[in-house]
């Protein structure tokens, strides 16, 4: 894996949405992301699942907070608590009705006027599963050990429904040894 750039054309928006307040990053993983935000002097919350992701992310950003939390569960925030949340390639695990849980605790989480900026599986990331050959429900399969959601552009706009989207668009990103399809959105509660 490496490091890709994605993040450097919304670090402005960041800074100015969250100054005084919160960012929660989903999904931090090692913390390549999490590095550029606190660079950038925010301040935030980096959670992930895995425990030995998030050790490396606390060592590469130790200025961060980190959580470790599962996304299925409820988000150990109060209402409109965060300024900014951050996920990206971390919602696509998740039946649609717990993905729309997981929606709803994000709107939830963020105060109004806040944003959200997220990456998403897109249904042509064959690389990565994409109509793999055990599909569960419409768009999410089992991958492995794993189970994964494909958005396409209808599944973003279903997921963002309610908010103001402002930004949507389709990518390939080189993060990885393949390329790699996701949708990538920028939305803000109302």
């Amino acid at each position: 894996m490496k490091n890709d750039p994605w993040l450097e054309k919304w670090l402005d928006l960041i800074c100015k949405t969250s100054a005084g307040g919160r960012i929660l990053e989903l999904g931090c993983g090692s913390g390549w992301d999490t590095v550029e935000l606190v660079s950038a002097g925010c301040d935030v919350t980096a959670a992930d699942i895995a425990g030995g992701k998030l050790r490396e992310c606390a060592q590469a950003a130790p200025q961060a907070g980190i959580l470790q939390l599962n996304l299925a569960n409820p988000l150990p925030f109060s209402d409109h608590s965060m300024a900014v949340i951050l996920a990206s390639l971390s919602l696509h695990y998740f039946s649609w009705d717990k993905t729309l849980q997981i929606e709803s605790e994000l709107r939830r989480c963020l105060q109004p006027g806040g944003v959200l900026i997220a990456r998403f599986n897109s249904t042509k990331d064959f690389h990565y599963g994409a109509a793999s050959s055990e599909e569960i429900e419409p768009n999410f399969y089992r991958v492995g050990a794993w189970t994964k959601r494909f958005f396409d552009e209808s599944g973003v706009k279903k997921f963002l429904h309610g908010w103001d989207i402002r930004f949507l668009e389709e990518n390939v990103i080189q993060r990885y040894r393949n390329p790699k399809y996701v949708w990538e959105a920028m939305a803000v509660c109302r």
